[in-house]
């Protein structure tokens, strides 16, 4: 449970203060983001070692995501194994197990489509929130400001999707995610 505490990350940065838009997720204080259905985003299927520091107290789990054309799926677990969550999108609804008011389900889809999703793409998806992305020696950077106030800031490695690198930094929280790929297994020796 310690592990969904530290996904808080994925609380709505706060306050309301414009109508939510049919099938959006609100993000900052009066931004919102309109899904992508799974079909419009990359295809993938990765395994990260996921590490979110809050406080400047690091916790890690194993994710895996799966995209295709019907759904995206995450699902997270202990380092040795031992199941903590999964989460599905299929373009209409948002399911997460166990259900828990600290995983907001919604938010996770949301980070995800904007450290994944081509720019082009979901940029006509955000209302009242600007993605600046920017191409650097290491890789590409986003970031998402409301107002001309950052909100999230993330850095991908140059490379294939399922062996990238990502940082993500979300400064109102105080909150960073670190991604880092795990090979895929080789055979045995």
């Amino acid at each position: 449970m310690k592990r969904l505490h530290l996904l808080l990350l994925l609380l709505p940065l706060s306050g309301c203060v414009t109508p939510l838009l049919p099938d959006c997720t609100r993000f900052g204080r009066s931004g919102q983001v309109c899904p992508l259905p799974p079909s419009a985003l990359p295809k993938l299927d990765a395994t990260h070692i996921v590490t979110v520091t809050r406080d400047g107290k690091p916790d890690s789990f194993l994710g895996q995501l799966h995209i295709d054309a019907q759904v995206l799926r995450l699902a997270g677990s202990s380092l040795f194994g031992t199941g903590l969550f999964t989460l599905s999108y299929d373009g209409k609804t948002v399911q997460a197990e166990p259900e828990s008011p600290q995983l907001h389900a919604d938010t996770l889809v949301v980070m995800l489509e904007l450290a994944l999703a081509e720019p082009a793409e979901i940029r006509p998806r955000l209302h009242g929130l600007d993605l600046t992305v920017s191409a650097t020696p290491a890789g590409e950077v986003r970031d998402i400001a409301e107002r001309g106030h950052p909100i999230v800031h993330i850095e991908r490695s140059a490379g294939p999707l399922a062996q990238a690198t990502l940082d993500i930094e979300i400064p109102p929280l105080a909150v960073s995610v670190k991604m880092r790929p795990v090979p895929p297994e080789s055979g045995a020796p």
